[in-house]
C-alpha cells in the first residue's frame, strides 16, 4: 500500500489530503503523474472524510509512505521536483511500522514525516558561481498566509513569459533543518547555519560582515564537527552561541537568464526557528550563476542588476495577483530574534 499526502495549487488551500494507491515499483525514486492523482479519492487527516473532486485544482504530492504488507517495512518518500504533469519523490527514511498503529497508519506516517523529513538536495546551478563573496540577494516578505506552492506556480508562469527558465519549467522542493549559531556579541546579520545532507555530509554556511558589507561562505563538510569548525573559521574564530533549529520548506524556481547570461534562484520559503514562535513566509531572489565563459565577479554591478531585475519581476507578479508583500525584508534569523525591532547594525 502506498499512502500519498498532497496539497492543491489553490491560492488559500493549506490543508493536506491523503489517498491510498497500489504498490509502486521498488527503488529510491517514485514518480507520480497527474493523471493517476486525478483518479484518486482524497480524504482529510482529522476525520477521514472524503473530499469532493475539484477539476480546477491540481494535487501535488508532498510525501508518500510505502508499507510492505508482508513485512510491515515502511519506506518514506519526499517530493523533490514538481515536473510538468508529474512529481518526483526520493526515499529519505526506512523503518518498520509498529503493530500498535495499524488502525491509524495515516496519523503515524504524518507524525513521523514531521520529525524526520530532510530533503536537502541542492537546486541545480548550471554555469559558474563562486562559493564565497558578497551576498547578492533580495528578500520579499509575504504579509499574509498563502499556499507557497501556488506562489511558486504563479512565479514560474510569469517568468516564463519573460524568457525560458534554466530548469525547463521544473519547480524544486527542499526540506532543510539547520542548526543556527551566532558569534557572541555580534549583530543579527552575522550567523552560521549547519545543515545535514542526505548522503551524511553537511553544508557549512556563514554570513559575516567584511568592510561593512555582508558576505557569505558556503562550504561542504564531512560531518557536523567539521561544519562547525568551518563556520568558526569563516566568522573569525569568535565564540559561537547556539540559537536554535531552523526548519525550512521551500519551493524553488530558477529564473530565465538575462542578456549577459546571469540567472537567479527564486525561493518561496516557509520557515520556523525553534524555540521561537511564529512562521515566516518569504520569497528570496538569490544570484544563481552565469552561463557565459567569463562571468562577472559576485557582487559586481551586472550581478546586482540581474538580481534586482528578477526581484522587480517577482514583485510585479505578486502585485498582479493581489498577494500582499514587503520588499527588502529581514533575514529569517533577524526576523525571529528581532521580534520586529530594527537590526542594530543598520
Amino acid at each position: 500500500m502506498l499512502l500519498v499526502a498532497a496539497i492543491t495549487d489553490s491560492f488559500n488551500d493549506q490543508d493536506i489530503a491523503f489517498t491510498r494507491m497500489p504498490d509502486p515499483p521498488g527503488g529510491p525514486l517514485l514518480v507520480v503523474d497527474d493523471r493517476r492523482l486525478r483518479q484518486q479519492v482524497w480524504r482529510r487527516l482529522d476525520d477521514g472524510q472524503e473530499l469532493p473532486p475539484d477539476a480546477s485544482a491540481l494535487r501535488v504530492p508532498l510525501w508518500a509512505c510505502h508499507i510492505d504488507a508482508a513485512t510491515a517495512q515502511a519506506t518514506f518518500y519526499a517530493t523533490t521536483q514538481r515536473r510538468p504533469a508529474a512529481a518526483v519523490l526520493v526515499a529519505f527514511h526506512h523503518t518498520r511500522m509498529p503493530t500498535r498503529v495499524t488502525t491509524d497508519v495515516t496519523g503515524w506516517a504524518h507524525a513521523l514525516v514531521g520529525e524526520r523529513a530532510e530533503v536537502n538536495f541542492p537546486v541545480p546551478r548550471p554555469g559558474r558561481r563562486p562559493s564565497q563573496g558578497p551576498e547578492v540577494e533580495t528578500k520579499i516578505t509575504l504579509s499574509a498566509k498563502i499556499n507557497p506552492l501556488a506562489v511558486a506556480r504563479i512565479l514560474l508562469d510569469h517568468l516564463s513569459t519573460i524568457g525560458t527558465p534554466v530548469s525547463d519549467s521544473i519547480i524544486y522542493r527542499r526540506i532543510l533543518r539547520s542548526e543556527i549559531y551566532r558569534p557572541a556579541g555580534s549583530c543579527l546579520r552575522e550567523y552560521a547555519a549547519l545543515t545535514p545532507r542526505p548522503d551524511g555530509s553537511w553544508w557549512a554556511k556563514a554570513k559575516f560582515l567584511l568592510d561593512g558589507q555582508l558576505h557569505k561562505s558556503i562550504r561542504p563538510a564531512t560531518d557536523q564537527e567539521h561544519a562547525l569548525a568551518l563556520v568558526s573559521e569563516a566568522l573569525g574564530r569568535r565564540p559561537l552561541d547556539k540559537v536554535g533549529q531552523l526548519l525550512r520548506s521551500t519551493w524553488d524556481v530558477p529564473s530565465p537568464t538575462d542578456q549577459d547570461g546571469h540567472w537567479s534562484t527564486i525561493t518561496v520559503d516557509t520557515s520556523t526557528l525553534a524555540p521561537y514562535l511564529g512562521t515566516l513566509q518569504q520569497v528570496e531572489i538569490e544570484y544563481g550563476a552565469c552561463l557565459t565563459a567569463a562571468p562577472a565577479t559576485t557582487g559586481s554591478p551586472p550581478v546586482r542588476r540581474a538580481v534586482e531585475s528578477t526581484a522587480d519581476a517577482v514583485a510585479d507578479a505578486l502585485s498582479a495577483h493581489g498577494i500582499p508583500h514587503v520588499r527588502f525584508g529581514q533575514s529569517k534569523i533577524e526576523h525571529f530574534l528581532n521580534n520586529g525591532r530594527n537590526d542594530d547594525c543598520d
